[in-house]
């Protein structure tokens, strides 16, 4: 008997480390995309100990997790999201040509939407983002489920790494969001960050504390409001523009010259018109010598349905239909 036991342990040492080589292995592949070569590995299994303490386990959780999800406008997103197979948002068209305007103009379009969005308690839909964190531009492609009161968010991730699944609800557990990867990583379960932490934020330029239409639209008002100090920004309006085949209206504000005081060259907000939400908002950076202005943040909401009737189970883990 005591040599039977002795040969189980042997085995299942054997099988643990056999899992973990292959863990290396699959986060290793995973992280050397071709787009960054620089991302950091998954850290290794250690082989010479099988258990450790509480502690320990939980950070490397968070640390083997980190790598594959993160949170922005507060979204989970890997870092290694720049790849070939990244979704490509809907064209915009704006006329050629548009109406001059002060910046008042621009702050009382924003004010319109704001009042627009004060009958909206909750909204689905699909949410597309490219922004910048750092040096790197990020996209990704998700459903997402939102509610005002409490403030509450779901995510699906839809591409890339389809299957990550996110939930934040204000006040709820200890005020931090839940988060579970896809594949390989799902093997590491739920993990809970604050939604500020450092880890949350390293591949996203916004908390998911800023999701939203509402949050999003207050961000340009307020940017448009500091714009109206100053007279060297130039202010258009484009009634009748495309996104995609979406019949929008657009404002446009924009600093000739890179000055200070300018936190952006060029900014668009489009407004669908028969809905009166935002259908996308694009931040473009000052453009080098001969160089198209880049983009610093885009962010687009299509499939759009409103005042779902969300309830708490609709942000909650225990639901049946969620894969956490």
């Amino acid at each position: 008997m005591k040599r039977s036991s002795a040969c189980r342990r042997a085995t299942e040492r054997t099988s643990v480390r056999a899992l973990c080589s292959r863990c290396r292995e699959l986060a290793s592949f995973l992280a050397e995309t071709p787009s960054e070569r620089s991302v950091p590995r998954v850290p290794s299994c250690q082989r010479s100990r099988i258990s450790m303490n509480l502690s320990s386990a939980n950070h490397g959780r968070r640390h083997f997790l980190k790598q594959s999800v993160a949170v922005s406008a507060g979204l989970l997103l890997p870092s290694w999201v720049v790849a070939d197979n990244v979704p490509k948002t809907a064209k915009s068209n704006t006329a050629t040509t548009g109406d001059t305007h002060k910046v008042g103009t621009a702050i009382k379009f924003g004010k319109d939407v704001q009042e627009t969005l004060k009958k909206i308690n909750d909204f689905e839909a699909t949410f597309t983002k490219k922004e910048v964190v750092g040096k790197k531009l990020v996209q990704s492609e998700m459903f997402v489920k939102f509610r005002e009161q409490p403030f509450s968010v779901y995510i699906k991730y839809l591409n890339p790494h389809g299957g990550r699944e996110v939930i934040y609800v204000a006040g709820k557990n200890k005020d931090k969001l839940l988060a579970h990867g896809e594949g390989i990583t799902s093997i590491v379960g739920t993990i809970k960050l604050k939604p500020d932490s450092k880890d949350a934020l390293e591949d996203n330029r916004h908390p998911i504390t800023m999701f939203g239409m509402s949050k999003l639209v207050a961000t340009l008002v307020q940017q448009w409001q500091e714009d109206e100090k100053h007279d060297d920004c130039v202010v258009k309006f484009f009634p009748n523009a495309k996104l995609d085949k979406v019949d929008c209206k657009v404002v446009e504000t924009s600093y000739p010259k890179q000055v200070a005081h300018a936190k952006f060259h060029l900014t668009r907000l489009y407004i669908a018109k028969d809905s009166g939400l935002p259908a996308r908002v694009e931040q473009f950076g000052f453009p080098a010598a001969g160089a198209q202005p880049p983009v610093i943040e885009e962010y687009t909401y299509s499939n759009v349905k409103t005042n779902v009737g969300f309830g708490d189970i609709d942000f909650d883990t225990e639901n049946q239909a969620y894969g956490f």
